[in-house]
Formats: C-alpha cells, structure tokens, sequence
C-alpha cells in the first residue's frame, strides 16, 4: 500500500468520491470506502477538499440523499476532520473563470478544485469523474484505478 502514495503526499479528492461514501448504491461506493481507508493508514499523506465543497456536499446530503440537517452537518463535521481545507480565495476563482473561459477545464466547478489542487501542491487528483480533468497537469486517478494499484 505505501509505494502506491510514497509520491503522492498531497491528495485532492474530488466531491464525486467523497459522496460515493454516503451511498452504498452508488457505482463507486467500495472502491472509494476501501481508498479511503488506506488513505487514512497512511500519516506521510494529507488529503485535501476544497470549502466550496463543502456548502456542495453538505446540500447534496442533506437534499438529494435526503439525510436531513443534522445527518448531513455531522458528516460535514467529519469531512473537516479527516480533509486538510483549502480555503478558496478571490484569487482562486479568477484563476478559475479565466481556466474555464479558455476551456481548459469546461466545468468551473471542476477548475476551481483543480485550483485547489495546484494551490495546495497536490501530486494526486482522486475522482470518479476523469473526463472533467482530462487536461489536469496533475495527475489524476479513478478509485478503481488505485484500488488495483492497492491491491498488486
């Protein structure tokens, strides 16, 4: 398991994953449970979201899964403990504006965590969306993809 992050220090995780955790349903729910896990066995790694997310999160939780206020402000509460938060600036959501106007990035949600990502000198993206990092300079992995690197 730790060759596999010895050069990823800095992870950014995507919502997508972080959502596949709340629904046992969802395509990727036990390969982004199990990365997850061994990402928390890990000391030398430091994941990473976004505070844009988590107003995202928290209203997809709360309205979409239907777990309610207080359900999704406790999982919300253990996002914040378990994430390293970057603090999404002035300056990070020109950066992102000016990335999905060139479309670099076609979804500004999508250019903003990429700017987080660079802002916090992420090695690693972790999402279930690849596509929407297709022109990431960072690199990026699915949850299935580790898992089978996890798992060699």
């Amino acid at each position: 398991m730790a060759k596999v992050f010895e050069m990823y220090k800095k992870i950014f995780v995507d919502a997508n994953v972080i959502l596949d955790l709340f629904d046992t349903k969802r395509p990727f729910y036990e390969d982004s449970l199990y990365v997850l896990q061994m990402l928390l066995q890990n000391d030398e790694v430091k994941m990473f979201v976004s505070s844009d997310m988590i107003s995202n999160i928290f209203y997809i939780l709360k309205n979409s899964f239907k777990l309610g206020p207080d359900k999704s402000l406790d999982a919300i509460e253990k996002i914040t403990q378990i994430y390293c938060i970057h603090s999404v600036s002035a300056e990070d959501i020109e950066d992102a504006i000016e990335i999905s106007k060139k479309n670099i990035f076609k979804d500004y949600e999508d250019a903003l965590q990429y700017i987080s990502a660079s802002k916090e000198e992420c090695t690693l993206i972790i999402t279930n969306n690849p596509k929407d990092f297709k022109n990431s300079a960072i690199d990026v992995k699915t949850t299935k993809e580790l898992v089978a690197l996890l798992d060699l």
